[in-house]
């Protein structure tokens, strides 16, 4: 090797070493820190979604996405333990404020929620797990940013200032969904409007001496397409069920979550659980059955201490409660993952049983059944059904073609119970508590913002009841059924 390339390398080495440490150099500037520390790092998961790197989209963030820069602006002269204190003061608020418009909780629901969170699973599903992982490492390295005080006084504020203006600005433009609409808080105030109303199921319930069953689906939301709404509905319009019910079908508004919508079909009222028991007025639909000599029978999958159901249905009018550690006695299968519990498709030999058992005592009965498996997140592979999910077009997205497997599974059940002697003939209304509060804005998208399916099933030989009209309300709709007899 020629001399001159030897005496090159090492100044080639050099120049090299000095670029990184000129880099590294600009990556510890004021600037830098400031910008990554009070806008980068706390917002990674927003940036990441913005750029369509990750399938999450999240509710507008404008508030926090402020609150973060301004704090990065006082932590230049304040004590570093009171950056701390703010700093995870702000993460609070922007996780309550996410979670509440991702799930349409209010802040007494969430508070409850919290309280019940043990029971819940996080760890057992890999995004809530990368989640919460990811908003460890972003918290400890804003905070890592924003600690050198000496430092953090050179950087220029109006550069973060006007970059985190433009970024709020952005964010609201580019996550704005009418989908976050419809939380509990917001729907205080609108007129009650429920299925059960809407369909003239409360107004046949127990008019006739039948069995009367309410199936409130976990997730339900209005599917836009009307073939995917068919295919999840297939088992109602079998000609076995149609020979001895008329069904119809439609849409409700909702507002709030999974409580939210018990309290909407079991009690006609929109006031959180909590507040109606403490003043219960006996006019809950079990109540009202009970008073005309009905047995009442709750089933609800997973454990009854989650938002104190083992309490509070009692206090409605159910006589007798059947939850996950005595269901999957039964059934001796669990399926769920942050939510594990009894799987909703084992669940028709148990229902009957109870029907069964209930009426030695020569009462009709009322048999109310919560589900659970649809509950976000999905565990994949534990449907009987089979869409081919992979490949099948027809809903659109992966992950609603799972939920749509557990929710076919849930109408075969509610099939099976509707033609059991156990059962029949019986009242039968299965409605959503909410639309699925996915993670991804492509899979939201399927849905109509605000609204939840209902299916009701009326024994031919009664009487039909006329459904009531509501504001914002789709009245019984044979298209559903139309197309589901034609794909047969």
């Amino acid at each position: 090797m020629p001399p001159s390339s030897i005496a090159a390398n090492p100044r080639r080495a050099a120049q090299g070493r000095e670029k990184w440490a000129t880099f590294f150099g600009t990556l510890d500037s004021p600037n830098v820190r400031l910008l990554a520390g009070g806008l980068l790092i706390p917002n990674l998961i927003s940036l990441a979604t913005m750029a369509s790197l990750v399938d999450i989209g999240l509710p507008p963030r404008t508030i926090a996405i402020a609150l973060y820069a301004s704090i990065a602006i006082l932590a230049r002269r304040i004590p570093f333990m009171l950056t701390v204190a703010l700093f995870l003061a702000v993460l609070t608020f922007d996780i309550v404020q996410t979670l509440s418009l991702m799930f349409g909780i209010g802040l007494s629901d969430l508070m409850a929620a919290v309280d019940h969170a043990r029971r819940i699973n996080f760890f057992a599903s890999p995004l809530y797990f990368a989640l919460i992982v990811t908003l460890v490492m972003t918290t400890g390295l804003s905070l890592a940013c924003l600690r050198p005080r000496a430092m953090l006084i050179n950087a220029n504020i109006p550069v973060l200032f006007f970059l985190a203006q433009a970024f709020g600005v952005m964010d609201y433009v580019s996550n704005a969904s009418p989908h976050y609409h419809f939380g509990s808080t917001m729907g205080r105030n609108e007129p009650i409007q429920s299925a059960a109303e809407v369909s003239g199921f409360r107004q046949a319930a127990g008019a006739d001496g039948n069995n009367v069953v309410l199936v409130i689906v976990e997730s339900l939301g209005y599917l836009k397409d009307q073939n995917a709404r068919t295919r999840i509905a297939e088992p109602l319009y079998d000609q076995s069920l149609t020979r001895d019910y008329t069904i119809t079908s439609g849409k409700t508004v909702y507002f709030g979550s999974t409580t939210s919508g018990e309290m909407r079909e079991l009690c006609n009222t929109r006031t959180f659980y909590t507040e109606y028991v403490q003043n219960d007025t006996n006019t809950c639909l079990p109540d009202l059955l009970a008073a005309r000599g009905y047995s009442n029978i709750a089933v609800h999958g997973f454990a009854g201490g989650m938002f104190e159901r083992e309490q509070w249905y009692p206090t409605i009018g159910f006589d007798q409660e059947l939850f996950r550690d005595e269901l999957v006695k039964t059934t001796r299968r669990v399926c769920g993952s942050a939510f594990a519990g009894a799987c909703d498709a084992d669940l028709a030999p148990v229902i009957s049983a109870a029907s069964r058992e209930a009426g030695k005592q020569g009462k009709p009965r009322f048999i109310y059944w919560l589900t659970l498996n649809t509950h976000i997140p999905v565990a994949p592979g534990q449907a009987l059904t089979d869409f081919h999910c992979e490949t099948d077009g027809v809903f659109g997205r992966p992950k609603v073609c799972r939920m749509a497997e557990l929710w076919h599974d849930v109408f075969a059940v509610v099939a099976k119970i509707a033609r059991d002697p156990a059962v029949a003939p019986a009242d039968i209304l299965v409605v959503g508590d909410h639309a699925p509060p996915f993670w991804s804005r492509h899979d939201r998208a399927q849905f109509e913002p605000g609204q939840v399916a209902w299916y009701r099933l009326q024994p031919r030989r009664a009487s039909p009841l006329p459904m009531r009209d509501a504001r914002n309300q789709q009245r019984a709709s044979t298209d559903d059924a139309d197309s589901s007899r034609s794909a047969q």
